[in-house]
């Protein structure tokens, strides 16, 4: 089953609250390679039933036996587990950087100069992107 939602070039988008258990492994593939770049925990589904939710901090896709490495978040020591032993994959944790984009930014700095050029009495906007998304 796939959560995952589709981008306007077709291919898959790995996002917040995206979910992939298959038997497709470039999907798969796509998906740890999202999970890398992404900024919250995610859950491992493995194939012997067991699951590991942690920040996947490592990957070689191109080792003889390609693999992840994660940091449980229960506190256990950074785990290796290989491609062929996951079924699925969550992005399960808040992803910290979203919302956080310089274009997001952006985006807020012109609406607010707007604002205030037509007199309205706007918020101080941070040097930094807020917590807000």
């Amino acid at each position: 089953m796939s959560d995952a939602g589709s981008s306007s070039g077709g291919g898959l988008r790995f996002t917040q609250g995206a979910r992939y258990q298959g038997n497709d492994p470039q999907i798969l593939a796509a998906a740890l390679n999202a999970a890398f770049d992404y900024r919250g925990d995610v859950t491992l589904y493995l194939r012997g039933g067991e699951e590991v939710q942690g920040y996947l901090s490592n990957r070689n896709p191109q080792a003889p036996q390609p693999y992840v490495e994660i940091f449980p978040s229960d506190g256990s020591r950074l785990r290796r587990i290989l491609y062929q032993a996951i079924s699925g994959i969550a992005f399960t944790g808040r992803d910290t950087a979203a919302g956080k984009s310089w274009e997001t930014w952006l985006k807020k700095y012109k609406a607010k100069k707007e604002a205030e050029a037509r007199g309205e009495k706007t918020e101080l906007i941070g040097l930094f992107p807020d917590d807000s998304n």
